[in-house]
């Protein structure tokens, strides 16, 4: 039997998908709070331009660069952020962030560069790195430090392999968010080496106690020929299956990446296409309305959390994650079981509770679960209950 790809011989499933598969097979009811989708439907309007995409639909190829009504609605919202730098050659879509972030560095990485990112953090960044032949260095992040990389932490892990450096705020799993102070900060660094800088803006919207999410754009625009923004309407308006990612860059990344996309997916489905461009342009009250209401319900879920036997956690500044450090429970017995990892912590908790977590190990950070927080208010509420309970069990 012939064999694969020594890079996919022994490449990993998606770990978060694998928690879904589990879901999906358990025979019982689940309170899932482990999948990261933002919990509410898109607006009508958006439905709407998909459909009369559709039945308008020629039947030929669209533009792998991106639909251009799509480019120029994602070049207004790069405006209406403050972004006045870019233009539509600086643009371009793909199937999803995460198909962006994997051609970005199928086209920037060479043989022995490196990918720095902080963890804990979206466990795909290791996943594609590998897969395009990137090593990676890891500044692990901890409660101390709010989850965030220090400028220190930052410039002695560069080195002159480091090709690309990713910053991801609002984070995923810690729901950190990088003020513009701190940023400040991590650009004087930057500033000193030749680097590719990614910024994961697919949360952006979704900060609270703060009026907006500040971005490396903003504060260092100096540094705007070296970054990489790429933007998802995914959470921003409740469509991650309909896989519409967005890319700012330098014009030689955009075209690497339009290149890699007429070799691979050669263009986004029209309705898909036509739907996240009138996200963009269209009436954003259902999108704001949900950053409100995932702000109560992050309230409500630490309200029930705070005291809890065994569990300590910081707040999220943004996105719809709480990271729950769960540290104190391994080790000690839960009906006669020994928990001695967040996986086998996870595990048991949705067998015997029915709840689905996300354990901390396939984010970098053993030792801790990521909780979502975005679906029904009711749900979330029963199932933070549940692991009060199962945490009161632990002997």
């Amino acid at each position: 039997m012939p064999s694969l790809s020594p890079d996919l011989e022994f490449a990993r499933f998606c770990p978060i998908l694998g928690v879904a598969q589990k879901v999906s097979e358990a025979p019982q009811p689940v309170i899932d709070l482990g999948v990261g989708v933002p919990g509410f439907l898109p607006a009508p309007h958006i439905v709407e331009a998909a459909v009369r995409a559709a039945h308008e639909d020629t039947g030929g190829y669209g533009a792998s660069r991106g639909d251009p009504a799509l480019l120029k609605a994602y070049l207004g919202y790069l405006r209406r952020l403050g972004h006045t730098h870019f233009d539509e050659r600086n643009l371009v879509a793909g199937l999803g962030a995460k198909h962006l972030l994997f051609s970005v560095l199928r086209a920037i990485i060479r043989p022995g560069d490196k990918l720095l990112v902080s963890t804990p953090c979206w466990p795909t960044y290791f996943d594609i790195a590998e897969l395009v032949g990137a090593d990676v260095v890891d500044v692990r992040c901890t409660a101390h430090s709010g989850y965030k990389m220090s400028p220190q932490a930052l410039e002695q892990a560069l080195d002159e392999q480091v090709r690309v450096v990713l910053l991801n705020s609002p984070g995923n799993p810690t729901g950190a968010v990088y003020s513009a102070e701190e940023l400040q900060g991590l650009a004087q660094v930057l500033r000193k080496h030749d680097v590719w800088i990614i910024c994961d803006d697919v949360y952006q919207r979704f900060v609270y106690d703060m009026d907006s999410c500040p971005d490396l754009l903003t504060v260092a625009p100096d540094l705007a020929g070296r970054i990489i923004k790429i933007d998802s309407v995914s959470k921003l308006y409740g469509m991650p299956g309909w896989r519409v990612g967005l890319l700012a860059a330098d014009r030689r990344i955009a075209d690497a990446v339009t290149t890699l996309n007429s070799n691979s997916i050669s263009n986004l489905p029209a309705p898909a296409a036509a739907a996240a461009t009138a996200a963009l342009e269209g009436d954003q009250a259902f999108s704001i309305a949900a950053r409100q209401r995932l702000a109560g319900q992050r309230e409500a879920l630490l309200e029930v959390l705070r005291g809890a036997p065994l569990l300590r956690f910081c707040e999220p500044a943004g996105a719809f994650y709480l990271f729950l450090d769960i540290g104190q429970a391994l080790g000690r017995s839960f009906r006669g079981q020994v928990i001695g990892d967040d996986e086998s912590f996870c595990d048991v908790l949705l067998k015997e509770f029915g709840v689905a977590l996300i354990p901390g190990s396939f984010f970098g950070a053993a030792g801790h679960a990521r909780l979502s927080y975005s679906g029904d208010a009711g749900k979330v509420l029963a199932g933070a209950e549940r692991i009060k309970t199962f945490l009161g069990e632990f002997a």
